[in-house]
């Protein structure tokens, strides 16, 4: 047997740094969602009994609210694509995908805690 069959193979550190993006951009569309939750619940509770007009407010407010994170999506998924491309294997590269997982998850907690 050659020496190089009997060694595991390693994932490249470019191979991570895109499924790790891929993940980051799957839990970022989970979090427009969870922020739609968030603005209608808190919409709602400043809003509520105040009639027919209330009911509009919460429309506006979660429409408005996809909208922005839409907006905000597209430039992390664009920026960080782009950032990670240019900085594989680096550490900040590394601490950036570690902060981006935490803060869409803290979100998507957030929405449940809500």
């Amino acid at each position: 047997m050659r020496e190089d069959e009997t060694k595991p193979k390693k994932i490249s550190a470019s191979v991570l740094a895109v499924l790790l993006w891929i993940v980051t951009a799957i839990l970022g569309l989970l979090d427009i969602l969870a922020v739609r939750h968030i603005a209608r619940a808190i919409s709602a509770r400043i809003w509520s009994g105040t009639g027919r007009s209330s009911y509009w407010a919460l429309v506006n407010v979660s429409n408005w609210s996809v909208v922005a994170m839409a907006l905000i999506w597209i430039v992390v998924a664009v920026g960080g694509g782009e950032f990670h491309r240019s900085r594989v294997g680096q550490r900040s590269s590394w601490r950036l995908f570690g902060w981006t997982i935490g803060v869409e998850v803290a979100i998507y907690v957030l929405s449940l805690l809500v």
